[in-house]
Formats: C-alpha cells, sequence, structure tokens
C-alpha cells in the first residue's frame, strides 16, 4: 500500500516537472540540442547556467515539445544520470531567493494536491457517461501545458476538500448587503426583476426581512453573494466594513452550488438550469489572480449584449452553425474607496451571473467540456475512443472542425471579434458523439477588436460611458488592439496552439492519425469555408493565419516575471503553414 502511495506522489511530481520543462523548451527559457534517435523521438540535451540536463522528446505541432515523463535527468560528472529535481530547474529560471521560492511553493503545491487527489479521491473507470456537470468536476488533470496547473495558492488542504471542483462538496453562498455607494451593479433590465427572477420571491423576501433587521432598506443598499472561501479569508480586511454596515453579513441559505474545473465558477446544484456564478477569489490558479476588475465586471453584460446580437444577424452564425454564447448577463461589484482602504479590497468581492448551457441544449444533445476531450480515462482508451469508432476518425475530426473552430475563426473575420477560444472557454455539443455546436463562454475580461477591423462598429458598445477606467484608456490594455496580429494571436494561440494541439497529440499518439492530416483538414476547413463568402476572403488574408511563423503567449515567462499584464510572447513555427505529407 506504501508503495502505491509513493507512486501516486510520484506521478504528480514527475507531471509538473515534465510539463516545467517541457515549457522551459518550448518559451526559449533555456538552451538546447536536438538529436534524433529515430523517426519518432530525439534526445535533447539542454545545457542550463549551473547543470547540463538530458532528456527524450518529440517536437510537434507549432513547436510544441512533448516529453517522456519519466526520461528527465541531470548530467553529473563523467556522463552520470541523476534525478533533476524541481529545485535545480528552478534555480535555472531565477535568480532571487524570493523569486524562486514563491515558484517552488506553487510548483510543489501542485504536485501535493494531484498526490492528495490520486490517494483520496476513487475515480471510476470511464467518465463516458457523466453528465456535463459532474465531468465539470471529474477532469481532475488541469491545464496540460502550464506547471502550475494546480497551484491554487492560499488553499490548504481543508479548503481543496471543502471547495476543489474534484472533491464535489456542494455548499451555499455568503449573501451580503452592500451598500450602494460602494457598489457597480450592471443589468440590463429592472433590478428588483432581476433579483426576483434570480433568487424567486421567497428568498428575495427573506433577504429583504433580513436586511430591515438591521434598519436597512433597498434603496440604500443592494446585495452580493460571496463564495464561502473568500469571505472567511476576509474577515479581519472587511471587520471595519461591517463594523460602519457599509457590509452587511444576511443569514440567508440559498441554493447549493459546486466548482467547476476553474474553482472559481460554480454552477447550481440545486437547478442545473440557472445561472452559474463567476465569484472573485483572491488566489492565484495558473498565472492568474482569480479576482475579479471592477471594470470587467461592468462590462460583462454589454459584451454579451453585443455578441448576441453579432450573431443574430449573421445568417451562417445564427442559423448554420447554431453558435452559442453563454451571456453573462448581470454582474455586481464591491468597489471601496481607494484613498480610505488602500484597494486592497478592489476586485475582492463580486460576482457575475452567466447563462446555463443546459437552456440551450436540446433534447437529444449532450454536453461535454472541451477539455475531456484529450483525456485517457483509467480503462486505458481516450474518452472519445467510442465516438471515433463509430464515426471514424477521419469524419469525426472533419465534423469538429467545421462545428468548432469555423465559428471561432468566422466570428473573427466577418465581424472583427477574437475571441479566447481555450478549452475551459468552450462547451461541445454532440448526438451520441457527434458533434452539433459549439459553445463559447467567459468574455468579460477576454474578447479582444481593433475598430478599423470591426465590420459594424455602430454596434460596439460605448465602453467610456460604462466604467471610469476605459475613459481615455491607451490600446492594448483592454479590449481595443492596436493591430489584427494581436486578435489573430489571441484565437491562434488559445484555439490551435494550447488547445487543439492536445487533441491532435492524442489521436497521433493513440490512433496514428498523424497531426499533419489533422491541421491539414484545419487549414483546408477554414478555406473551403471562405470560399463560401468571397467578400471575406481579403479580410481573412489581413490575419496572415498560414504565415511561417508566429507568436505565440509565454506562459511560464508570464508566472517567472508574476506580472499580470504584460506582452509575453515568443516565435514559433506554424503548423498551418507546412505542407501536406500524405500519410496511408
Amino acid at each position: 500500500m506504501q508503495q502505491l502511495q509513493h507512486l501516486a506522489s510520484k506521478q504528480g511530481e514527475l507531471r509538473v516537472r515534465r510539463q516545467l520543462v517541457e515549457a522551459m523548451i518550448f518559451e526559449g527559457l533555456i538552451k538546447y540540442e536536438e538529436t534524433c534517435l529515430d523517426k519518432w523521438t530525439s534526445n535533447l540535451t539542454l545545457v542550463g547556467q549551473k547543470c547540463t540536463y538530458r532528456c527524450e522528446g518529440r517536437r510537434m505541432a507549432f513547436d510544441r515539445i512533448r516529453i517522456k515523463e519519466d526520461s528527465i535527468f541531470q548530467v553529473g560528472k563523467d556522463e552520470t544520470l541523476l534525478e533533476a529535481t524541481l529545485e535545480d530547474l528552478v534555480d535555472e529560471l531565477l535568480s532571487t531567493h524570493r523569486d524562486k521560492d514563491r515558484l517552488l511553493k506553487e510548483l510543489h503545491l501542485t504536485s501535493l494536491l494531484c498526490d492528495w487527489n490520486n490517494r483520496h479521491l476513487q475515480m471510476q473507470l470511464s467518465r463516458r457517461n457523466s453528465s456535463y456537470e459532474e465531468l465539470e468536476s471529474e477532469i481532475i488533470e488541469g491545464h496540460p501545458y502550464h506547471p502550475c496547473f494546480k497551484s491554487r495558492t492560499g488553499f490548504t488542504i481543508d479548503d481543496h476538500r471543502d471547495y476543489g471542483p474534484e472533491v464535489k462538496q456542494s455548499f451555499t453562498l455568503q449573501w451580503v448587503a452592500v451598500r450602494r455607494s460602494y457598489v457597480h451593479i450592471t443589468v440590463l433590465e429592472e433590478e428588483e426583476s432581476f433579483w426576483k427572477r434570480e433568487l424567486g420571491h421567497l428568498m428575495w423576501g427573506d433577504l429583504l426581512e433580513k436586511l430591515a433587521a438591521f434598519d436597512g432598506t433597498p434603496e440604500e443598499y443592494t446585495f452580493l453573494p460571496v463564495h464561502p472561501w473568500q469571505w472567511s479569508n476576509m474577515k479581519h480586511e472587511i471587520a471595519g466594513l461591517i463594523e460602519q454596515k457599509d457590509l452587511i453579513p444576511l443569514d440567508v441559505k440559498g441554493d447549493y452550488y459546486r466548482a467547476t474545473q476553474s474553482v472559481r465558477t460554480l454552477w447550481n446544484f440545486s437547478n442545473p438550469e440557472k445561472a452559474q456564478l463567476k465569484c472573485s477569489m483572491n488566489m492565484v490558479n495558473t498565472s492568474s489572480l482569480r479576482k475579479l476588475h471592477s471594470h470587467a465586471v461592468c462590462a460583462a453584460p454589454h459584451i454579451s449584449a453585443w455578441l448576441r446580437q453579432v450573431i443574430q444577424l449573421d445568417s451562417y452564425l445564427h442559423k448554420e452553425a447554431s453558435l452559442i454564447v453563454l451571456e453573462e448577463y448581470a454582474g455586481i461589484i464591491f468597489e471601496p474607496n481607494a484613498k480610505k482602504h488602500s484597494g486592497k479590497l478592489e476586485g475582492q468581492l463580486g460576482s457575475i451571473w452567466r447563462e446555463s448551457v443546459r437552456s440551450y441544449m436540446k433534447d437529444d444533445e449532450e454536453a461535454v467540456p472541451f477539455t475531456v476531450l484529450m483525456m485517457m480515462e483509467k480503462d486505458g482508451r481516450p474518452f472519445i475512443n467510442e465516438w471515433l469508432l463509430r464515426y471514424g476518425t477521419e469524419e469525426w475530426v472533419k465534423r469538429l472542425i467545421e462545428v468548432s473552430v469555423i465559428p471561432v475563426w468566422h466570428l473573427l473575420v466577418a465581424h472583427g471579434i477574437a475571441v479566447e477560444a481555450h478549452a475551459q472557454n468552450m462547451i461541445l455539443l454532440h448526438q451520441n458523439g457527434w458533434p452539433t455546436r459549439v459553445v463559447l463562454r467567459d468574455f468579460h475580461d477576454s474578447i479582444e477588436y481593433i475598430e478599423e477591423f470591426i465590420s459594424d462598429r455602430t454596434l460596439i458598445p460605448d465602453f467610456e460611458t460604462i466604467h471610469e477606467r476605459f475613459k481615455d484608456a491607451p490600446v492594448d490594455h483592454y479590449y481595443w488592439m492596436s493591430s489584427v496580429e494581436a486578435l489573430r494571436e489571441l484565437v491562434m494561440d488559445t484555439l490551435f496552439v494550447f488547445h487543439l494541439s492536445e487533441l491532435s497529440y492524442l489521436l497521433e499518439e493513440q490512433y496514428g492519425f498523424v497531426e499533419t492530416r489533422f491541421w491539414s483538414q484545419v487549414r483546408d476547413g477554414i478555406q473551403k469555408h471562405f470560399e463560401r463568402f468571397p467578400l471575406l476572403c481579403s479580410r481573412n488574408e489581413q490575419l496572415q493565419h498560414i504565415s511561417t511563423h508566429i507568436y505565440v503567449e509565454s506562459l511560464l515567462t508570464k508566472k517567472l516575471q508574476n506580472q499580470e499584464e504584460g506582452n509575453f510572447r515568443h516565435i514559433v513555427s506554424n503548423t498551418l503553414a507546412k505542407e501536406d505529407k500524405k500519410e496511408k
């Protein structure tokens, strides 16, 4: 038993180390030499500033490096091979003790939570029959590229047990009355109607009754749901605000929620057809602090309304593709006086309401998060195995591209709007495994456009009236960019380089469906689509998506710099530009 536990623990550490080395090579953070062993494998010699390392791996689509997990060694004296530790590798990346300690803590916490999951969670042999909501918890693998894929800074093991999506615990939210002078609330309808519809008349009445007990009125206060972990971790900072009745915690129990893959976004366990809630959490996961920015919360409903209108006016997106965007139709954010509270509470208390995918699904459709399409089950076969056997890999891939890639690319080309279409932001609707429609979500801080490339500028939200931070804001800071290249980079990064490349890799490894075939289908699918829309061809060409090299985001470099904002990017070979290699 102890041997098994040690093996489980080692598996988490090995994966963290592998993804760290893959990212180091991919982002040019360490020099290396590549020597081919055979058609499929290369020896990689990594020359660091302090040590030399050796591993086996393959260069795949978009120059992504795929390393054999147990092949990473430090080269010692006399060419002896020693175990390469996380400490050794971090030593190559950072110079100060403080920075090294910060990164190592996140890497070790990721490994620790993987270890805890392996020892305490009973994973079923197959997740293929799980509902969409259950899959949000059962996809325990995390980000397939980022080495801090389960870092969750600030979380203890008890917190993980209570609020980690993998553990499937349901919990209620902390409801708080907030003085209106301290809050921005954005709903595109009459506020009381919004609350009654969301909460039901009974809970709405209960909130008003509890507020009245503190001599508060709905003219002075509105209401805010807070993640219970966030509330318990902020008690010291907000004690004065509670004392002054700027914040009033209310003893009201509403619906039960459960965490999705992103931890901070919650699905309604009591009624899955009701809205999901994205809550602010003062926690770093992968690259980002998971609080909510005030300007993004205020902009969310306006962006969703914009996207809905654009889609409805486009016959291809609306009727043929039936593209679905889960609207973020309401947002509320606590915004204290920055001088009085030193800005420490900014973005710490807020929520965004987002539609449930259940409200769009037809009776014969099922939904799966895109993240599961590239996963292996405990029975040793990919999640999508039966689908590929039923329809044939070639036809299924062709249909997946038609359903998921083309609508996202059409939105970019035809309308000039780029969305962050990574796997966690996309849901696939299917009938018995045959892709039918794609669902996009999470737009409040992740769409981009340039005004000159927008096809109908009259539809763009008037951002300057939405939040004061948008007034006279520079380009490349919020949603409006300075070049079409930025739009291409966002879509290709998220949809191709760090998303569908995982699927193309899986298909080659498990089925011999070589990556060049997959990416030829993507390139051909885009080309054939715009042959149907010749007036859009020149706009498509402006994106230069088949150029020899492209810029992609440097996710590990961003983590090393410990900055939320910044232009961290590097150049890679563009797989869409490569010549077809016909494989039989």
